[in-house]
């Protein structure tokens, strides 16, 4: 392997990392900003543009509390100026709690079946697949939550999120 295929397969990682950061922090231009301006995502429910789906994520996904993104190391395979990359996921989409105070987590066994080009020397994503494995719901105690003590960093959805600001 040489240096340009070894900075290529980084870039790819990045990008894969950034989207999921995005989805979890509901950042709509991160999420954007990790597809070509024609690149195309088909999660099954939702199919278009990187841009609508960024604004698909932050629509659908604003109904949980929180949700964690755990990608695998992609396994990519570059030709030239395209790579396929497969990346397994585990997804955590914690509800709210209802009336009661119930709640629970949605896991999702999935994989990222990606198309990167690399255009004007940037790896994007310019088609993207989502495959489903498995899923299952667990009950989830959100009254658990109060052990963390009041000077605890908490993750938050948005902009004010700690990895914004860094350490």
């Amino acid at each position: 392997m040489n240096v340009a295929e070894l900075l290529a397969r980084e870039e790819i990682r990045d990008v894969v990392k950034r989207l999921a950061r995005g989805t979890d922090r509901l950042d709509a231009e991160l999420i954007a900003s990790c597809y070509h301006a024609d690149g195309f995502d088909d999660h099954n429910v939702f199919r278009g543009s990187g841009t609508e789906f960024a604004q698909w994520v932050l629509d659908t996904l604003a109904v949980f509390d929180a949700t964690m993104h755990f990608v695998g190391d992609p396994h990519i395979r570059l030709d030239g100026e395209v790579a396929q990359v497969d990346t397994y996921c585990v997804a955590h989409h914690l509800s709210k709690p209802d009336g009661d105070g119930k709640a629970d987590d949605m896991v999702l066994g999935l994989r990222y079946v990606d198309r990167f080009e690399c255009r004007e020397e940037r790896w994007l994503i310019a088609k993207r697949v989502c495959a489903f494995d498995w899923v299952y719901r667990v009950p989830f105690a959100w009254e658990q939550r109060s052990w963390f003590a009041e000077d605890f960093t908490l993750g938050r959805r948005d902009r004010t999120d700690v990895s914004y600001r860094g350490a």
